[in-house]
């Protein structure tokens, strides 16, 4: 599997945002040349229109001649030049009256308005105006190519600075990328310092943009994850070590009795302890491993809400056959109608296990009561028996791991902290009180678990 090329972040936001503001200034910069040619025809036109209109004043007035003798002295270079010529109506003919200097006259009288057609080689506009009895006309014209020109100078002299100003844009752009990018290089300094031994979540102090903080939000909450996975699997290794170095040792010591027993009795007698031993090693590992599985459980995601009377019902059928063999009566009262929001298998796990330490643990002929019942909206689920219990001093201790009551038993002490673990997954608590009344006048052992109501459960979840 191929890895992805990597890429500069910066470098390409660099890249997308100089070439949209070059495309925008492109876009800009021809929107306003063509304004800029079209303000100028525009300008050129009042131009000529103006000149006409005056020429016409004049040569209606008969001033001709004084007009002729003042445009010959007065020669100076325009930018763009107008070429123009007067025309009157003399025996019914138009003739050319007036020409402007350095040029050969038009080839006949102009259509009044404007228009455009070839003159001497190249393009011109023109411009026609005829007084109201039509006795004098006056024609105006400028090249296409000086008018061009112009057009083009003015353009030009508007878009050089915003030329210039384009690489000013572009460091702009650079510099702010940058300055933009800071947060980002700051929390891949702080993941880059973190310790894969000790992992701590990043330092919240430092103000981030909203697009990052929840990277940093995700990243701390992805470190306490792995690090509350990693304390559970040294948990379960130091847990797997310790409860099982006992056990193995006393293996060895019971196979190697068999293997040098004199006797049948005493070889099957130590060939029973390695049976016992072995079913011993089994329940202890089933139990670490349910322990294992339910420690990493992710606590974001709230179950459905499901009434638990039906699994009671099963999972105490399951161990009657368990009680049946040591003349122990297990007694169920579940009523139906509660809604708490656990999953199912958990339940199961956790009610298993409270039964199964009453049965261990309470001895021969031992009642056991587990009863579902309501209180107020919330829900209870006790197992309670009437064996030896535990003095309430010492209660507080079953939920830590690997913690057996007075009681000698097979157990291996991981049965209420198991519980205690999906009490605490569950939004539920653990409570251990007195239990059934005993013929001496003491009481056994009760532990009841308190769900939240459903609705309630869902709410603390988020």
């Amino acid at each position: 599997m191929s890895n992805a090329p990597a890429y500069s972040l910066r470098r390409r936001l660099v890249w997308l945002l100089t070439s949209a503001v070059a495309a925008i200034w492109l876009l800009s910069a021809w929107v306003v040349y063509q304004r800029a040619h079209h303000e100028a025809d525009t300008l050129l036109d009042a131009q000529l229109t103006q000149v006409a209109d005056t020429l016409l004043a004049i040569v209606a007035g008969g001033e001709v001649e004084h007009f002729v003798n003042e445009l010959h002295e007065d020669s100076r270079p325009e930018p763009v030049p107008i070429a123009f010529e007067v025309w009157h109506r003399k025996h019914g003919q138009m003739q050319r009256l007036v020409t402007s200097s350095k040029h050969g006259g038009f080839e006949s009288a102009g259509v009044p308005g404007f228009s455009e057609h070839p003159y001497q080689g190249a393009r011109w506009r023109f411009y026609a105006v005829q007084d109201a009895e039509a006795d004098y006309q006056v024609v105006v014209g400028q090249a296409h190519a000086s008018r061009e020109h112009l057009a083009r100078e003015i353009g030009l002299s508007l878009l050089i600075p915003a030329a210039l100003a384009l690489p000013l844009m572009a460091l702009a752009v650079w510099w702010g990328v940058g300055r933009s990018l800071r947060p980002v290089d700051a929390l891949a300094r702080q993941v880059g310092t973190l310790d894969a031994q000790a992992l701590a979540p990043l330092d919240a102090s430092p103000a981030l943009p909203n697009e990052i903080a929840p990277l940093r939000a995700a990243l701390n909450a992805l470190i306490r994850r792995v690090t509350e996975a990693f304390e559970n699997e040294r948990r379960f290794t130091a847990d797997a070590a310790h409860e099982l170095r006992t056990p193995l040792a006393a293996l060895k010591i019971q196979a190697q009795v068999a293997q040098r027993a004199q006797t049948t009795d005493s070889r099957q007698h130590a060939l029973a302890q390695v049976i016992a031993g072995v079913d011993r090693m089994t329940h202890l590992v089933g139990q670490l491993l349910t322990l294992a599985r339910v420690d990493p459980a992710s606590q974001g995601s709230t179950p459905p809400p499901l009434d638990p009377a039906g699994i009671v019902a099963t999972v105490c059928a399951e161990l009657q056959p368990q009680a049946g063999r040591h003349a122990q009566s297990l007694v169920v009262e579940a009523a139906e109608g509660c809604s708490i929001a656990v999953t199912a298998a958990w339940l199961q796990i956790a009610l298993r296990n409270l039964v199964d330490n009453a049965l261990r643990y309470a001895g021969e002929g031992a009642r056991i009561e587990v009863r579902l019942a309501h209180s107020g909206p919330a829900c209870t689920l006790t197992v309670a028996d009437n064996g030896p219990g535990v003095a309430p001093d010492l209660r507080a201790q079953l939920s830590a791991r690997f913690v057996r009551g007075e009681v000698e038993s097979e157990g291996c002490g991981l049965g209420l902290s198991i519980v205690a673990r999906i009490a605490t997954l569950s939004h539920a608590t653990l409570e251990l009180g007195d239990g059934l009344p005993r013929a001496d006048g003491g009481h056994g052992l009760a532990a009841t678990l308190r769900f939240s109501p459903a609705t309630q459960a869902t709410t603390s979840a988020h």
